[in-house]
């Protein structure tokens, strides 16, 4: 239930602990629902009759209560991290930086709390809104002098120190991957065969994605495995960056030069693995969350979209447009990529936007010739690096108006 226009949209302690404590005892059952509740460890627990939690599970547990019975969403701060309970996603954002405690600093949570409450006003989800709550706080920790007001830049989400980390499902310390042998991927095929790997790679395409779905069982497996070898065979003498999508076990097996994963794969790949077989990284987002999942994780590139409608794959993802691609690009530090959608004209304003890549999929293997589609593709990128950059909004905007788990 979306709480009515009247009923402000984020919920304290300092300012809504009565009515907290009326929905969490069922006296309350009429009062609308905050889209977002912020709270501090201490008031979590003041709130729900217990000692404050000092173990991440209890933290959960705590999240977890307060969401059933009082809001959409909920995140918990804490001195090191902050843990989310959103219709999005849930987990632990910790700062990629350190700054000064947030709790050791009065307005600390005011400033979050306005933050996320100015998130919500533009339209984003709960999880984004925390997200950017992070990054405000952070930036008015990290430039705070102690006089003063505590308050973030106008630019702070334009800068990548405040952009947070975002745990897994799975716990996991891996962070850092292989470079790119060249960080200029230029257009980027995502092809669903062998042949095409060739294909491509002999037009003059210098990265390249085997991308194979529904492949399950013996027999597909051998299919799978025979089909990067033969992707290895094409691409490694012609020295493009071969990525071999989802099957990273067979592609640790095969000596690939890389594996894409989508969120998803994410909880279930061995990262540490791929990361010890020297396997370059690429990373499909979508929102600002999985952005910071991504970023975490320090990969060889991530990979931002959808930039435009695709048929490609059924997604709840508002298409972002170039405006928010110039934003990653100027935001993340290691090579971006953009995908869906693309032409020859969407292919140069990706490039003008800072695309480190342009991944194509249709665009090449549906052109009635794929090596004059290659040829104008190229040209495109070449011409959008030759003019110049694409504004960078000081905020991207939402990309998503349903809400998956995560």
């Amino acid at each position: 239930m979306t709480a009515p226009a009247h009923t402000p949209p984020v919920w304290t302690f300092a300012g809504n602990a009565k009515d907290i404590q009326g929905l969490l005892a069922g006296s309350a059952p009429d009062l609308p629902r905050p889209a977002l509740l912020c709270l501090n460890q201490r008031e979590a627990a003041t709130l729900l009759g217990l000692p404050a939690p000092d173990q991440p599970e209890a933290v959960t547990q705590a999240a977890a209560r307060l969401r059933a019975a009082v809001c959409e969403a909920v995140v918990i701060t804490g001195d090191e991290a902050d843990y989310a309970d959103t219709p999005q996603a849930s987990g632990w954002l910790r700062p990629a930086v350190t700054t000064a405690s947030p709790q050791s600093q009065p307005d600390a949570g005011s400033v979050f709390a306005d933050a996320a409450a100015q998130a919500l006003a533009r339209g984003f989800v709960a999880m984004e809104a925390i997200v950017m709550a992070c990054m405000a706080r952070h930036d008015a920790l990290s430039q705070h002098t102690g006089t003063g007001p505590l308050q973030p830049r106008a630019d702070f989400a334009q800068r990548s120190a405040n952009l947070p980390h975002f745990s897994l499902p799975r716990s996991t310390t891996v962070s850092g991957f292989s470079a790119l042998s060249d960080a200029d991927l230029g257009l980027y095929a995502v092809v669903d065969s062998a042949a095409w790997v060739a294909r491509v790679v002999g037009a003059g395409v210098r990265t390249v994605q085997l991308r194979i779905k529904d492949a399950e069982g013996p027999a597909h497996r051998a299919f799978v495995r025979e089909q990067i070898r033969q992707s290895i065979a094409a691409a490694t003498p012609a020295g493009a960056q071969l990525f071999i999508n989802d099957h990273w076990q067979l592609a640790i097996e095969e000596g690939a030069y890389g594996v894409h994963l989508g969120q998803e794969d994410l909880h279930v790949a061995d990262l540490a693995a791929i990361a010890q077989g020297g396997l370059r990284l690429g990373i499909s987002t979508h929102a600002y969350w999985e952005v910071c999942r991504a970023w975490a994780l320090r990969p060889s590139y991530i990979a931002c979209g959808p930039i435009h409608p695709t048929q490609a794959k059924a997604m709840p993802w508002i298409p972002q447009g170039n405006d928010n691609l110039a934003y990653w690009c100027a935001l993340l530090p290691t090579p971006v990529v953009g995908i869906a959608g693309m032409d020859v004209l969407r292919t140069e304003q990706a490039a003008r936007a800072g695309a480190a890549g342009v991944a194509v999929i249709s665009a090449v293997t549906a052109a009635p010739s794929p090596e004059t589609a290659i040829v104008q593709l190229q040209q495109a990128v070449q011409r959008g690096r030759t003019q110049a950059r694409t504004g960078v909004p000081l905020l991207p905007k939402p990309t998503l108006t349903l809400s998956p788990s995560a």
